[in-house]
């Protein structure tokens, strides 16, 4: 059998798929230098990526790593006091004073920071360093590093472990209406995992104590209607009613 002819339409086609190989070949082999560069750069940028994750999930691992033993150093024993010889025995640290053991678990907490300070992992290392601070009578800077750590803190429990330590150091102070107002941020935030019954009856008892008995009701009864099982419940009925006659008699003593 005699092989078909092709048609002049099929002719043009053949001649146009045969001009665009022929082309492509000649650019490739006129650019090969530049198609190199660019498979090299790609498998750089690949190759680069892969080696920064890898290094960012080692180093996660490794601060993750310091954090435990800053923990296990600001939770260490201290001295040689014998009933204090089960805990030394599990303990991997122990230091002969309080003192020694701030300063290193501070140094431990400060390395973590350091490398990391805007992470989770960084901000929670800041809490425990102001802590530690204010342990070693740094006052002023742990209230400073509290306060940062709630203004770049995006996780809410650890600002609001931050507010109520820093509501601790008001107390100290004796500043109440500061105090109230960290254990008011903490109620005010987004809805979290953290012990809020706990900051309400320590809102209403310092509300009392700075003289604010109606305040210090509203917060009451507010915790025995949110958490009417709380441990807090019988102390929250108790206030209640004892304030509510001690704002009677205020009220009749002024007229």
């Amino acid at each position: 059998m005699a092989p078909k002819r092709l048609t002049r339409k099929e002719i043009v086609q053949e001649d146009w798929i045969r001009a665009s190989l022929t082309q492509t070949y000649e650019w490739i082999a006129r650019n090969s230098y530049l198609l190199a560069a660019g498979l090299g750069l790609l498998l750089v940028t690949v190759l680069g990526s892969y080696i920064w994750q890898t290094h960012q999930q080692n180093r996660s691992a490794e601060l993750q790593i310091e954090f435990a033993e800053g923990l296990k150093i600001y939770h260490s024993p201290t001295g040689t006091d014998p009933d204090n010889e089960q805990a030394v025995n599990s303990s991997r640290y122990h230091f002969a004073t309080d003192q020694e053991r701030r300063e290193k678990a501070l140094e431990a907490f400060n390395a973590v920071a350091s490398d990391s300070p805007g992470s989770n992992l960084g901000l929670l290392a800041r809490y425990y360093a102001a802590r530690i601070q204010h342990e070693l009578d740094q006052w002023e800077e742990a209230k400073q590093e509290l306060q940062s750590v709630i203004e770049e803190a995006d996780q809410i429990e650890i600002r609001s472990l931050a507010r109520n330590f820093l509501a601790h150091v008001f107390l100290l102070e004796e500043d109440r209406k500061q105090a109230s107002a960290m254990l008011q941020a903490i109620l005010d935030d987004s809805p979290s995992s953290f012990p809020k019954e706990f900051v309400l009856v320590r809102l209403a008892r310092n509300l009392e104590a700075d003289g604010n008995l109606s305040e210090a009701v509203e917060s009451y009864r507010k915790l025995l209607a949110d958490y009417p099982d709380s441990s807090y419940a019988a102390e929250a009925s108790s206030r209640i009613d004892r304030l509510e006659i001690e704002e009677s008699q205020e009220v009749e003593e002024s007229q």
